[in-house]
């Protein structure tokens, strides 16, 4: 039984992956430019959904990162807890390549 559930969770609540995928099909429909505007705003607002729920889970994996470091005595410079503002130097936190 608490295979079916974890299951039905995981189904009701899609991945990262998964949304990420939701969201690169959206962005594919509307660079296509072949969508009336009807379609094209239910797409924009699908992607927007997957965005912001992808943003959300990148958020929770963030905190959990940063809890397990904690735990493991894992710190910034001087003591001072990680930073995920200072990790690189794009507004995504990332190094630009």
């Amino acid at each position: 039984m608490a295979k079916k559930t974890a299951k039905k969770d995981k189904d009701k609540d899609p991945d990262f992956e998964g949304e990420l995928e939701k969201l690169e099909e959206a962005v594919a429909r509307l660079e296509d430019g072949s969508l009336t505007l009807d379609e094209a705003i239910a797409q924009f607002e699908s992607g927007f959904k997957s965005w912001r729920h992808c943003q959300d889970l990148l958020e929770k994996a963030r905190k959990k990162i940063e809890v397990l470091c904690e735990e493991a005595g894992i710190a910034g410079e001087d003591g001072a807890s990680l930073s995920w503002e200072e990790a690189g130097s794009g507004e995504d936190g990332l190094d630009d390549e």
